[in-house]
């Protein structure tokens, strides 16, 4: 291979790579002692932004989709006592855990000008809960992960089946 078609296929590579990069979550306002929960997102699954009063109002926004809801009030509270307790969430610890480079993603809430390690590897009870609280929160406005599509020229392959050895 020529150096010039090396390095055409490496632009290439890293334009493709660029585009598939995880994008920035939007911001929202967040009023006065409201909590925000941030999911960075990854390649596949676009991050969001949560924020959340403590009267069950809500704003979420995922890639271009934003949206106003009201959370019941046994997950608002849930949230909010957790937050409570997890408190100063900037000392909260996070356990050493395995993610793939462009699959994984990560978690935080900021509440009271402070903000979380990565909640999706807690290493104390109190990060534990406040993250199974974030994710009543996340499952009940539907937000879940939502898969970015495979682009159109992207090779699909039927999954290898088990061989009886």
């Amino acid at each position: 291979m020529s150096a010039r078609m090396l390095a055409g296929a490496i632009v290439a590579a890293v334009s493709v790579s660029l585009v598939r990069a995880a994008q920035a979550v939007p911001y929202l306002p967040v009023p006065h002692d409201a909590a925000v929960i941030l999911n960075t997102g990854s390649t596949n699954s676009a991050g969001y932004r949560i924020v959340i009063s403590r009267d069950g109002s809500a704003q979420w926004v995922m890639g271009s989709t934003r949206q106003s809801a009201r959370v019941s009030k046994r997950n608002t509270d849930a949230l909010f006592t957790a937050l409570s307790a997890a408190m100063p969430l900037s000392q909260l610890r996070a356990a050493e855990c395995e993610k793939s480079a462009s699959f994984g993603t990560s978690t935080f809430a900021y509440w009271r000008h402070q903000r979380s390690n990565d909640l999706e590897c807690p290493a104390d009870p109190r990060a534990t809960e406040l993250y199974s609280s974030i994710a009543g929160v996340v499952v009940e406005l539907g937000i879940g992960k939502r898969m970015i599509p495979m682009m159109p020229n992207e090779p699909r392959r039927p999954m290898p089946q088990p061989t009886n050895t």
